[in-house]
């Protein structure tokens, strides 16, 4: 309440049309900016034939690109930013959510789950890699907290389900919401991903939820072919996985977003970078810590 979340921390140094932004669009989806990228899949079957043949692993094209916007968000940070009651706010760790699907048999009802990943942001491939895989194989044979809070809300009358809803809007408004909820449902996250190219669908612009504090939302789909200019000025084709990306934009300007883009593409056209964990950020000092850390500078300063 006051400013004061679980989640994040309240953004009191920013443009001032940024501290407006959120009271002329009140929702996420008067927000939602879209726009799509290609995904140049030869240049990752090289590196994932690459990985395998000298290090035995066997990466995944959503491993790759869940690494890469993680890495992105790590060097950028206002992408980790959300908006909560017309106020903006600097998210504590990136989070990364993602439905998946608990088999993909043909003729078997859908069992779909949801889940939901904490990252510092310097993690390299392998790491990320190794926190998916741990997940998928967990959501696959038992429920997990996504599940269990669903199937609890599922299972009492419409009326009383309809309150405790309403309730858990109430309280996420005002900053009271428990984070063991939060950690609980995957709407409370850095970026959502969906993965449309598993189940041979073309790419989606999906909303960004209204509920919760989803600032991104990725979206794969089936390969294509896309033409492009050679060195030699001649045309050829290429294989091309299609990302389609929306994201609330109250949070941070529009040259922000475009150069964080540029550098997602550049990461994804060199995935190798991603294989060097980076240096962890200082931890940023609080108020009462630069106060004692300057009396402390003056004191030594006289001696």
């Amino acid at each position: 309440m006051f400013g004061h979340r679980p989640d994040g921390k309240l953004v009191r140094t920013h443009d001032g049309i940024y501290t407006l932004m959120p009271h002329v669009m009140n929702h996420r989806v008067d927000s939602m900016n879209m726009t799509e990228f290609e995904v140049d899949i030869d240049t990752l079957d090289e590196f994932i034939k690459h990985e395998q043949e000298t290090n035995g692993k066997i990466y995944s094209y959503l491993e790759i690109l869940a690494s890469a916007v993680i890495r992105t968000i790590f060097l950028r940070p206002d992408l980790n930013r959300f908006v909560v009651n017309r106020r903006i706010y600097q998210r504590n760790e990136i989070v990364m959510s993602m439905a998946v699907q608990k088999t993909l048999k043909l003729g078997e009802e859908s069992n779909e789950s949801a889940l939901k990943f904490h990252f510092v942001g310097n993690e390299n491939l392998d790491d990320i890699h190794n926190t998916l895989q741990k997940g998928f194989i967990e959501t696959k044979s038992t429920a997990n907290s996504t599940d269990k809070l669903t199937q609890k809300l599922a299972s009492v009358p419409y009326i009383i389900m309809k309150m405790a809803v309403g309730l858990l809007k109430v309280l996420d408004k005002w900053g009271l919401l428990p984070k063991a909820v939060m950690d609980a449902e995957p709407f409370h996250t850095t970026f959502f991903i969906t993965d449309m190219r598993s189940v041979k669908t073309p790419s989606i612009y999906h909303h960004v939820y209204e509920f919760g504090t989803t600032g991104l939302f990725l979206s794969t789909g089936t390969e294509k072919y896309s033409a492009y200019k050679k060195e030699d000025g001649t045309f050829g084709f290429k294989r091309v996985m299609p990302v389609k990306f929306v994201s609330d934009e109250r949070f941070c300007d529009g040259y922000y977003f475009a150069l964080s883009l540029k550098m997602l593409q550049r990461i994804l056209h060199n995935p190798k970078v991603l294989l060097t964990e980076l240096e962890p950020k200082p931890k940023e000092l609080t108020k009462k810590e630069q106060k004692a850390l300057k009396k402390a500078e003056k004191k030594a300063a006289k001696k």
